[in-house]
């Protein structure tokens, strides 16, 4: 089984931190803080679940670590945090959330 299967078990068992630090690096910030400083071309991420989705961040940027670099990063980061807008917006579960990040940047970055 793959690094990004193994990912998604982990999320569907809920075996995630309740508390992470909040992600922010590489143009995308994802916090609870509505009154959080940031750039105009960060990518920003609302959630009340900034713990378990920068942990998901992390994850990703474990697997993909080989290909990610200093170059890179500034579309990898913040595409992820684009689909996070998408799927909040339509008001979906955590669970539902990090699935459709898992299975996008599957698409965009391939199987690992």
């Amino acid at each position: 089984m793959g690094k990004i299967n193994n990912l998604r078990l982990l999320i569907e068992k809920q075996e995630y931190p309740k508390v992470f630090p909040e992600w922010g690096g590489a143009n995308l910030i994802i916090t609870k803080d509505l009154k959080r400083e940031h750039l105009n071309h960060d990518i920003l991420v609302y959630s009340k679940n900034a713990s378990a989705l920068s942990w998901l961040v992390t994850k990703l940027s474990e697997i993909y670590e080989l290909e990610i670099n200093y170059i890179n990063k500034y579309s990898f980061y913040p595409s992820i945090g684009e689909d996070l807008i998408k799927s909040i917006s339509k008001k979906e579960s955590l669970f539902d959330t990090m699935i459709y990040v898992v299975d996008e940047i599957e698409k965009k970055w391939g199987e690992k």
